[in-house]
C-alpha cells in the first residue's frame, strides 16, 4: 500500500470516529514467537508450550473489546490462548515464559484462560476490560465469562496475549468499542510509520529492559545496596526500597514503586518505598 492510500484510510478512519489501527507489538515478544502480516498475525515455535508472550502496539481504552482469531493449533500440549491486560508499558516489561502466573502475580497484570473448547482453528474471541476492573472472555457461539482483576480502569492498559500450549498461531482481527448511539471500530491494521523521536524513545527503553535482564542475570542479589540505579544506569542508588534493597535513584524508585509495585532484584512486592534513605 503506498503512502498516499495509508494517509487516506486514516482520514476516512477518523472522519468516522474509528479507534486506531492496532496489532501486535512489534518489538516486545516472547522468544519463539515470529510476527506477519504487518504485524496482525503471531506465531509460536511448536518446539516450547511456552515463551509465546505477545502485547497490543498501542494503548486500549476500557471497554475496547480486542478481537482475536485462532488460526492453528497443535495437539500434545496441554492447555491453550490466555488473554488479559497490563499497566506496565510493554518496553518496561521484562518477559517471562509464561503470563499465568509469571505475570500475574503483580496486582498490575491480569489474565484470563480461554478455554481449549473454544481455541480451535478458525474460532473467534473477544475479550476486553470492564468499567468496574472485570475482565471479560467472549466465543463465537456468545459465550460470556467474566472475572475480577486488580485492574485500575482509570490508568493505561495495553492488551497482553499469551500463545500458550495447543494454541501456535492468532491473528489480530481489529477492535470495537460500544459508544452512545454507534460502535467504534479499529481499522485494519497498517505497518506503522513512527517520527525519529519516538523510534528513538522505544530504542531507549528497550536497551534499558535489555540492561536490565543482564543486571538480573549476572549480579549477586545478596548485598541490599547498589552504587549506581540498576533502572537507569546513570543516577547513584539514593532510595531503599521496603525489601532491603537500597538499588534505585529517587525519580526511578517512584515509577517502580507506582508502576511496578516489585523490587527490580527480588521480585518482591513493595509496602514502601524510602526516598534519599
Amino acid at each position: 500500500m503506498t503512502e498516499k492510500k495509508k494517509e487516506k484510510v486514516k482520514c476516512v478512519c477518523h472522519m468516522l470516529g474509528s479507534l486506531r489501527a492496532i496489532s501486535f507489538h512489534s518489538d516486545v515478544k516472547g522468544r519463539l514467537i515470529t510476527l506477519s502480516d504487518g504485524g496482525r498475525q503471531v506465531t509460536r515455535d511448536v518446539s516450547s508450550f511456552c515463551h509465546g508472550l505477545t502485547f497490543s502496539g498501542r494503548q486500549v481504552k476500557i471497554e475496547e473489546k480486542v478481537r482475536l482469531r485462532v488460526k492453528d493449533s497443535v495437539r500434545g500440549w496441554h492447555g491453550s490462548l490466555r488473554v488479559g491486560f497490563t499497566h506496565v508499558l510493554p518496553e518496561q516489561t521484562t518477559l517471562p515464559p509464561l503470563a499465568i502466573p509469571d505475570l500475574t502475580q503483580s496486582p498490575l497484570c491480569a489474565a484470563v484462560v480461554v478455554p481449549v473448547g473454544i481455541c480451535r482453528p478458525g474460532s473467534e474471541i473477544q475479550f476486553w476490560l470492564k468499567k468496574n476492573g472485570c475482565l471479560s472472555i467472549r466465543s463465537s457461539d456468545g459465550r460470556t465469562h467474566t472475572e475480577p482483576t486488580t485492574l485500575n480502569p482509570k490508568w493505561p492498559i495495553w492488551a497482553m496475549i499469551d500463545v500458550y500450549g495447543q494454541t501456535t498461531s492468532v491473528v489480530m482481527l481489529g477492535s470495537k468499542k460500544r459508544c452512545c448511539i454507534f460502535t467504534r471500530r479499529s481499522c485494519p491494521a497498517l505497518t506503522h510509520t513512527e517520527d525519529k523521536e519516538t523510534l528513538e524513545r522505544k530504542k531507549s527503553m528497550l536497551e534499558q529492559r535489555n540492561l536490565r535482564n543482564h543486571y538480573l542475570d549476572n549480579t549477586d542479589h545478596e548485598s541490599p545496596d547498589c552504587e549506581e540505579c540498576v533502572v537507569c544506569y546513570s543516577n547513584v542508588a539514593n532510595s531503599r526500597l521496603s525489601c532491603g534493597h537500597k538499588c534505585v535513584c529517587t525519580p526511578c524508585g517512584m515509577r517502580v514503586y507506582m508502576t511496578f509495585g516489585t523490587c527490580p532484584l527480588c521480585r518482591q512486592p513493595l509496602s514502601s518505598f524510602h526516598p534519599y534513605d
